[in-house]
């Protein structure tokens, strides 16, 4: 989708729908919430399942939409940029728990937290390897890597499923709610639409708004759509904070960067082009940032500190240090 509105209509068009993609993502703690308790799931399959795909439907629409044109450098910084900045959002979700003595970290800390990030580590590795083979390396217009981050990503769901251990918080607010089982999933559908049309004009205003002030395509899919595309996720983890619900945050961050790299998949099929492979510096060089800000938040939960430090645990101010020295190393690759 391409705006060829004046620059002045871009930007209210990108605030009006940050906005309402931030308004309607406050609601879905709440739904997940009691989706999650009404239909046995558990936190942390719920947050891998539905928080993973709804928060990501931005991401979904703009891969997409770049496949059918024939574009996807965009989309690809897009992806591997993404799970570098929603992996370093944990440090302003621990920020906003500072109210609780121990980190967030420490508080999520259970079997399926770490094996979900164990689960995006190995996912990334492969995303690297991916990008070591030929492009021409096409089966079925995809390629083995491909289809073996889809297989990961099934296999991580099942593993949620099996060892998820109950929320350690008990959900209080939901025998208050007035919401039905068919209400819940209504309610689900609709945001979910609300954030796929929004999330789809905030890319397009936004990309209006970098061509415009001839912002690097690479730099400014990796960065600022990025961290646009991250408002759901933003938006929903400080809305859990809120609730007293830390678990889902885990789960939707770690969840939804298991899952993203999955969109290379269909991206392939539909231009039948080896995307891995075709990946440039910058978006390899961010799969690594990913990584080691993903290992730094499993090495707290492994640890368990009880201290926090000027309102954060010491996980989140080295995992912040890393990601601000790795986007200022961005400009010299």
């Amino acid at each position: 989708m391409e705006l060829n509105f004046g620059i002045n209509l871009s930007i209210i068009l990108f605030i009006i729908a940050s906005g309402i993609i931030w308004f309607f993502c406050t609601k879905l703690s709440t739904l997940v919430d009691f989706i999650d308790v009404e239909f046995n799931l558990g936190s942390a399959f719920g947050g891998t399942m539905i928080l993973a795909i709804v928060t990501n439907l931005p991401e979904i629409a703009i891969t997409i939409n770049g496949a059918i044109k024939g574009d996807i450098d965009m989309a690809t910084g897009n992806i591997l940029g993404g799970i570098a900045i929603q992996s370093t959002l944990l440090a302003l979700f621990d920020f906003a728990s500072r109210k609780q003595s121990k980190p967030l970290s420490t508080l999520t800390s259970s079997e399926t937290s770490i094996l979900q990030g164990l689960f995006l580590v190995a996912i990334l590795t492969i995303v690297i390897i991916g990008h070591l083979f030929r492009n021409t390396l096409l089966f079925a217009r995809t390629t083995p890597p491909e289809l073996l981050i889809g297989l990961m990503w099934i296999a991580s769901i099942f593993a949620m499923k099996k060892f998820q251990k109950s929320s350690p918080l008990p959900l209080k607010e939901k025998a208050k709610t007035r919401l039905s089982k068919t209400s819940a999933l209504i309610g689900l559908v609709v945001v979910s639409i609300i954030i796929l049309v929004f999330g789809v004009l905030l890319e397009a205003s936004s990309s209006a708004i970098a061509a415009h002030y001839e912002i690097n395509g690479v730099i400014f899919g990796a960065t600022v759509l990025a961290l646009v595309t991250s408002l759901p996720e933003i938006s929903g983890g400080l809305a859990f904070v809120r609730n007293k619900s830390y678990q889902p945050i885990i789960s939707d961050i770690f969840g939804g960067n298991v899952f993203l790299p999955v969109l290379f998949l269909p991206a392939t099929l539909i231009t039948n082009n080896a995307i891995l492979p075709s990946a440039n510096n910058v978006n390899i060089y961010l799969t690594s940032i990913a990584m080691l800000v993903t290992l730094v938040y499993l090495s707290g939960m492994i640890i368990k500190s009880d201290k926090r430090h000027r309102g954060m645990g010491t996980d989140s101010w080295i995992a912040l240090g890393v990601y601000f020295i790795a986007m200022i190393g961005l400009f010299y690759l």
